[in-house]
């Protein structure tokens, strides 16, 4: 017999709020009693896009983004790494988070 379990997932996420995409721009913020770092914004080096670098020091954890395009995350990686999503950018309202 098969029985699944859940494991449980928390996730801090943050939109752009009033910031805009005419240049780029980049935040930071911490979570989780600042052992989780989402560092999150908007670059127009090679492309307009949309990134978010998540970091935890006791968790697994990865980085995702939600735009118009769809939802998008890295990969998941052990406590003490860094997981990183870039996306090509679509739209106006953008979630950018940390999934532990």
């Amino acid at each position: 017999m098969l029985i699944s379990s859940s494991i449980p997932v928390m996730a801090f996420s943050v939109t752009n709020g009033n910031k805009t995409f005419d240049k780029k721009w980049e935040l930071s913020t911490t979570s989780d009693g600042g052992k989780g770092v989402l560092t999150y914004g908007y670059n127009t080096l090679a492309i307009n896009e949309d990134y978010a670098h998540a970091y935890h020091s006791t968790k697994d954890h990865y980085a995702y983004v939600k735009n118009g395009n769809g939802s998008f995350s890295g990969s998941n990686v052990g406590k003490g790494n860094w997981s990183k999503i870039e996306v090509a950018h679509k739209g106006n309202s953008i979630t950018y988070g940390n999934s532990y």
